[in-house]
């Protein structure tokens, strides 16, 4: 199953360099093979009177016991020695070799030689209690599987989380779960010993004589021994080598806060059959909100739903999730025999707190980008995801955060997306600075968006004091002013600066916007009108409109696909203080070109394409954080006239953060009644294409870091590590492995028994 039998359990069809299938399997067989092991041990003794002649001798029954016990259990990890040359070959096979986590699977081990030597008790019951091999086969079976099964199975019967959590935690499965990812704790450990001191004190009270005492002993074995684990700490040990298991500090928060709550409720629909990367994404929801409910008392209830459950058609079923924002997704599989299969998929949850609910995507789909890596990046969000979800739904107060207007910035029909998607998490204000000092001192932050006229020095001043304060800003600033109607009627606009009276603000934090615009080889095309009458045009790429590449070690931009931008200006980072952090978040792709200002913009795409090396500026910044402690620009400079009252300057600003953009069609929109298309069209969605780009995402990210203050941004830096087989080498070596996986076990216990069974006749022969 593991390595000739296609299916989920196979390794190399997996694809990953981890054992999980063998650790999701072995309980399984072990709770069947073990009974089967055990079985003889007492009953085939009872059954010949054998156990009768043992009892007489000067031996305790305990003694008996536990000869057996132990003779089974050496021969089951006898057993589970050779699987290791399955950790070997995936050893091997990883990409690159030896990429593999040994402290996870070293943990894994552990876990399942617990589970043997719990199982090893139970059977040994099983075979206490009857005279018959079969019934004591039955009876053991039946009592591992439940033990381990089957509490998880009755608290699906219960609606409360709470309940839910609390008769699962009685079976084995609920602690071998985290121990099976490589994460133990004492209480772990605790159910297992619980449930092995049990099932040896029941048989031994079996077979003793003075049954009675040996259940007192047995109570008061229980009871210390349960009293000792109560004493020592419930430590959390992450044996993982990047600690993927281990909430944040503000995750434990927000679910502490949740205990106190209301009680939540997660529903998820990727279920059904999935593919084995699927399928890991899935285990990897259900693991993490598992950790989730340890920390909010089993305040949440999670619920897995089919999509297809409630019969509808596939077409009614698409329409139904797509309405409630869960756009479902298809999913090609190509077995080993080249047959391709189609479901569609929706990778989605939803959190309810009472009567609010919001979706959370479980899926990131980032262009260029493996099938695995956008995986193991949305496993690495989900952390995120869920917590800001919750965050959200407990909220009782959210932050302020506004435009500024009054200098023919954006118009509120161009960034209705924008204020839209800020809703859900803030409060969104629009207004004209004045000269009032404090009008901006209660917002979280302020969004300057395309300003084309300019700022006055009072007006810059208040701004410049709302950051020594620590003020966030958000700078959507177009470097270059142009006629977007002359550019879609005749190709061609005279472009400009655009002068607005801000650079010397952002040279004193350390950023400047240049006149000059990019052109990208790396761009979104666009319908070039020639004949307005008719509204023709001819399809031309736009180099015009990159397709700006993430930085993905920054929370901003981590795991979001390209960006859509429009007539954007290269930034420099200036001015290096020590007090400030600077990060570059946007570029441009590695074939790029400044064009210049003043001069004529134009769509000539021709001749652009016939200049060798035209393109020969990688990666030119667009957007670019800056953290820290900020000098004011008004340093050694007199206080504006239009200032009201006697205002002393602060020249050094506290710990606070910025984000510079050159481009503020970032943000835009298309405004209703815009062409054919009388909806307003989300930031960043290009019609032409048909694709959604990751401006949405951007535009989001940037706020929330600007005014996060708990740590909530931290969670989108959390790295994973990615465990993958070099595919190439294991298909070509698909049946060598095959062979050495499953005949060097086999062989290994043939010369073992075989040699055991050598000795033994040689030696009673004798």
């Amino acid at each position: 199953m593991l390595w000739a039998f296609s299916g989920s359990y196979n390794f190399i069809d997996g694809g990953y360099a981890d054992m999980s299938p063998f650790f999701d399997l072995a309980p399984a067989l072990f709770a069947i093979l073990i009974p089967a092991l055990t079985m003889r041990l007492f009953s085939g003794e009872k059954r010949s009177k054998t156990l009768d002649i043992l009892m007489a001798r000067p031996v305790k029954a305990s003694a008996i016991y536990f000869s057996k016990f132990l003779s089974a259990f050496v021969f089951i990890l006898a057993a589970l020695l050779p699987t290791a040359v399955y950790a070997c070959s995936l050893y091997q096979l990883a990409n690159p070799a030896g990429n593999m986590d040994t402290e996870s699977l070293a943990a894994s081990y552990i876990s399942l030689v617990s589970i043997a030597a719990v199982f090893t008790a139970i059977g040994l019951f099983g075979s206490v209690v009857t005279k018959n091999q079969m019934v004591a086969f039955i009876v053991s079976a039946t009592l591992c599987l439940f033990s381990f099964y089957g509490f998880d199975l009755l608290a699906g019967f219960f609606l409360s989380g709470k309940t839910q959590v609390a008769v699962s935690s009685i079976g084995l499965l609920e602690h071998y779960k985290p121990a099976q990812r490589g994460v133990m704790e004492p209480g772990d450990l605790q159910v297992a010993a619980n449930y092995l001191v049990i099932s040896a004190m029941l048989a031994v009270s079996c077979l003793s004589r003075n049954k009675m005492r040996t259940l007192i002993h047995l109570t008061a074995t229980i009871f210390v021994f349960n009293t000792v684990f109560f004493l020592v700490p419930n430590f959390r040990f992450d044996f993982t080598a990047d600690k993927r298991h281990t909430l944040s500090d503000f995750s434990k928060k927000i679910l502490e806060q949740a205990e106190d709550g209301r009680s939540l409720e997660v529903c998820i629909y990727l279920t059904g059959d999935l593919n084995y990367g699927f399928q890991r994404l899935k285990d990897g929801v259900a693991d993490l909100l598992s950790d989730f409910n340890r920390h909010a008392g089993g305040n949440i209830r999670i619920n897995y739903i089919d999509p297809y459950g409630s019969g509808e058609s596939p077409d009614k079923t698409f329409g139904y999730f797509a309405e409630k924002g869960m756009t479902g997704i298809m999913l090609n599989e190509t077995d080993r025999e080249g047959k391709v299969s189609r479901k569609m998929i929706y990778p989605y949850a939803q959190v309810t707190n009472g009567g609010d609910t919001l979706v959370v995507s479980l899926l990131k789909n980032m262009t260029g980008n493996t099938a695995d890596e956008n995986l193991n990046a949305s496993i690495e969000s989900l952390e995120f995801e869920f917590i800001d979800a919750i965050r959200l739904l407990g909220q009782e107060r959210s932050k302020t955060v506004a435009f500024i207007e009054g200098h023919n910035e954006l118009p509120e029909a161009f960034v209705r997306d924008a204020e839209e998607l800020l809703s859900k998490y803030y409060s969104v204000n629009r207004g004209e600075i004045g000269n009032n000092m404090g009008i901006l001192d209660d917002f979280a932050a302020i969004i300057i968006a395309g300003p084309l006229s300019k700022y006055t020095e009072t007006e810059k001043y208040i701004i410049d004091q709302y950051i020594m304060k620590g003020g966030k800003v958000l700078w959507l600033v177009d470097g270059v002013c142009y006629s977007h109607k002359d550019l879609a009627l005749t190709g061609q606009s005279p472009g400009m600066k655009n002068d607005v009276n801000l650079d010397d603000l952002l040279f004193a934090y350390g950023a400047r916007i240049n006149p000059d615009l990019i052109q990208d080889r790396q761009c979104v095309s666009t319908y070039l009108i020639t004949d307005e009458k008719t509204q023709t045009g001819t399809l031309l790429p736009c180099f015009y409109q990159p397709l700006l590449i993430p930085f993905q070690s920054h929370p901003v931009t981590k795991n979001i696909r390209e960006v859509k931008a429009g007539f954007a200006s290269s930034i420099d980072v200036v001015n290096s203080l020590p007090g400030v952090k600077k990060d570059i978040l946007l570029t441009s792709s590695a074939n790029a070109h400044l064009v210049q200002v003043p001069g004529i913009i134009d769509f000539d795409v021709e001749r652009i394409q016939n200049i060798p090396d035209y393109f020969n500026q990688p990666f030119v910044p667009v957007a670019v954080s800056l953290e820290g402690a900020f000098v004011s620009a008004f340093t050694n400079r007199l206080i504006p006239d239009g200032v009201q009252g006697g205002y002393k300057t602060v020249s050094q600003s506290k710990n606070t953060k910025m984000i510079v953009v050159s481009s503020s069609d970032i943000i835009t929109n298309e405004g209703p009644g815009h062409g054919s298309y009388p909806q307003v069209q989300a930031m960043g969605y290009d019609r032409v294409s048909r694709r959604q780009f990751g401006n949405r995402d951007f535009f989001v990210n940037a706020v929330n870091w600007l005014t996060d203050e708990d740590g909530l941004m931290a969670l989108r830096s959390k790295k994973r590590q990615f465990y993958i087989l070099n595919k190439k080498e294991a298909f070509e070596n698909r049946n060598k492995y095959m062979a050495l996986n499953t005949g060097l076990p086999v062989l290994f216990m043939a010369l073992l028994t075989g040699g055991i069974f050598i000795y033994r006749k040689r030696k009673y022969e004798k």
